[in-house]
């Protein structure tokens, strides 16, 4: 619900205060709530951007243990991709917000729920094998972190994040460019995988974050 509030590019940002966010935010649980829709029905995530953006701080907005579920941050490593970016390891992405968030609260569960990284790490020049280090150092860094879910973005938008179907990759599974450092990493033995019967089945330690 409203991501990346601590930033200046959403309305909820842009055009409101942290309070009014904080005011909309339990409105709308609260309406969830009084219909019976419980924890295994429905899981709010609060996901900020994984720097402050604008006038207002991510913990300027926080809402209150009681109305969240799970704490999560979006981050993206832009390379030189940018005019005002460089090349950020998972941990220069991530590290500083993770710890913010643990300081609001040290029960809930920290997901990832959006990133990516570019391959272009030197001037405008691509470089799949430096995306692919960093796909694999991100596997290493989230399971130190102790990551419960990570959502990558797999769409070329203002760079090539792709790691299925874009314009590049270090290998091709049928007539896709693809990177072998995602589905190593979310094949081996750190992670869930998925229900081979119903994959869209979860359980409800899943759901809540409280599985393995």
């Amino acid at each position: 619900l409203a991501h990346e509030m601590n930033g200046n590019w959403y309305p909820w940002s842009m055009s409101s205060t942290p309070q009014d966010f904080i005011a909309a935010w339990h409105h709308i649980h609260d309406i969830f709530t009084n219909k019976s829709l419980d924890s295994t029905r429905l899981q709010w995530i609060w996901c900020v951007n994984n720097a402050d953006v604008g006038s207002y701080t991510a913990e300027d907005y926080w809402v209150g243990e009681n109305y969240v579920d799970w704490m999560g941050i979006d981050g993206y490593n832009f390379g030189t991709s940018q005019s005002w970016s460089s090349w950020s390891n998972p941990t220069q992405v991530f590290d500083n917000m993770i710890t913010r968030l643990q300081n609001l609260s040290s029960t809930k569960p920290i997901c990832i729920n959006e990133y990516a990284s570019t391959s272009i790490r030197t001037g405008n020049i691509s470089n799949i094998t430096a995306k692919y280090d960093w796909l694999q150092q991100f596997c290493t860094y989230i399971n130190n972190k102790q990551i419960k879910i990570a959502s990558y973005f797999n769409t070329d938008k203002e760079t090539d994040w792709a790691i299925f179907g874009g314009i590049r990759g270090d290998s091709l599974w049928t007539n896709y460019s693809v990177y072998t450092a995602y589905r190593d990493c979310f094949q081996s033995n750190d992670w869930i995988l998925v229900n081979s019967t119903n994959p869209r089945l979860i359980s409800d330690e899943e759901f809540s974050g409280t599985g393995r």
